[in-house]
C-alpha cells in the first residue's frame, strides 16, 4: 500500500502540458539529446527514468532483440518495448507496427526500466542509426490521454495521434508536494506523477478534498508524451524539475516480483495493481 500526505503546491509544469509537445512512435532522439548546463545533472534524470517500467522484447539470451516493423510508415528494425502489461498483449496479438504474426506470437519480454532501456540501446542504435527504439503505450491509458490533452487545447486529431503513438506521464497542474508516509523516502517531498491516470488523480481529488487553498487553485491531471517529458528534464533547470517523480506501476511492479527469480523472457501475465491511497495527515 502507497501512503502519501498532500502538503503544498508548487509549479514545475507551467506551459508544458500545452505546448511543444513532441509526436513520432521513436523515442531515442529525446533521450540522447544533450543537457543544458544548468538543466538536472544526467545521474537525477537516469533515476527518474528509473522508475518507469518496461517489458522489453528480448532474445533468447536476455537481451534486447529488433523485429522488422512499419513505424511512422516506414519500414524498421525496432527494438519494441511495451509500458504496460496490456501493451505488450497487443504486440504480441500482432495489432502494433505490422509486425508478422508468428515473429509477434513468439515475442518474449523481460522488465526493465526505462533508464536500463536507454543504456541497453544507445550502444546498439549508434552502431545502426536507422534502427529504432520504441516504446508502446498502454491502450488502457489512451481514451484519457486524448481527452486531457484536447483540454490542453492540443488538437483533437492530433491529440489521439499522440496517444496511439506515445506513452503519457501523467502529472498534477498546479503540482502537488506530497510526502511519503513510509518506505526509505519517508518525509521526502515531491511532485507525483505516473504513466496511469487513475493514480495522480487520486491524489487530486484528495488535495481538493482536504484543502481549500489548493482546491481554490482547481488542480487537475494533465497527460504528457514520454518524449516531452524526458526533453522537459533534460532542458529546464534543476528547481523546476528536481521534485518531479514518476512512481511505478503497482501492476508491473506485481509482475516483476512474481517473475523475480525466473529466467529473461518470462510472457506477461496481467496483475492487480494495489489502490493508491494516501494516507490520512
Amino acid at each position: 500500500m502507497l501512503a502519501m500526505a498532500v502538503l503544498s503546491l508548487c509549479r514545475p509544469l507551467a506551459g508544458l502540458a500545452s505546448a511543444g509537445l513532441l509526436g513520432g512512435a521513436g523515442l531515442m532522439s529525446a533521450l540522447l539529446v544533450p543537457a543544458p548546463v544548468l538543466a538536472l545533472p544526467e545521474a537525477e534524470v537516469s533515476a527518474k527514468l528509473d522508475t518507469i517500467l518496461l517489458l522489453m522484447a528480448v532474445n533468447d539470451k536476455g537481451q534486447p532483440r529488433t523485429v522488422a516493423a512499419k513505424i511512422d510508415g516506414r519500414s524498421v528494425n525496432a527494438y519494441l518495448a511495451a509500458i504496460s502489461i496490456a501493451a505488450a498483449e497487443e504486440i504480441t496479438a500482432g495489432k502494433r507496427y505490422g509486425l508478422d504474426p508468428k515473429v509477434a506470437k513468439g515475442l518474449r519480454f523481460a522488465p526493465v526500466s526505462l533508464a536500463r532501456f536507454n543504456m541497453l540501446l544507445g550502444p546498439l542504435l549508434k552502431a545502426k542509426p536507422k534502427d529504432l527504439g520504441v516504446i508502446v503505450p498502454n491502450p488502457a491509458q489512451m481514451a484519457v490521454a486524448t481527452t486531457l490533452l484536447v483540454a490542453q487545447n492540443v488538437p483533437a486529431a492530433q491529440a489521439r495521434q499522440l496517444a496511439v503513438l506515445q506513452p503519457m506521464i501523467f502529472c498534477p497542474e498546479p503540482g502537488l508536494l506530497v510526502s511519503s508516509n513510509e518506505g526509505p523516502d519517508k518525509g521526502k517531498q515531491f511532485v507525483p506523477c505516473a504513466t496511469e491516470a487513475e493514480f495522480v488523480d487520486t491524489i487530486v481529488q484528495r488535495a481538493i478534498k482536504e484543502s481549500p487553498k489548493i482546491a481554490a487553485t482547481k488542480p487537475k491531471v494533465v497527460a504528457i508524451p514520454l518524449n516531452s517529458f524526458i526533453a522537459f528534464l533534460r532542458k529546464e533547470p534543476e528547481s523546476r524539475v528536481g521534485k518531479l517523480r514518476v512512481m511505478p506501476s503497482g501492476r508491473m511492479v506485481n509482475l516483476i516480483q512474481q517473475i523475480s527469480g525466473k529466467q529473461p523472457g518470462i510472457r506477461a501475465q496481467p496483475a492487480t495493481s494495489p489502490e493508491a491511497k494516501p494516507a490520512d495527515r
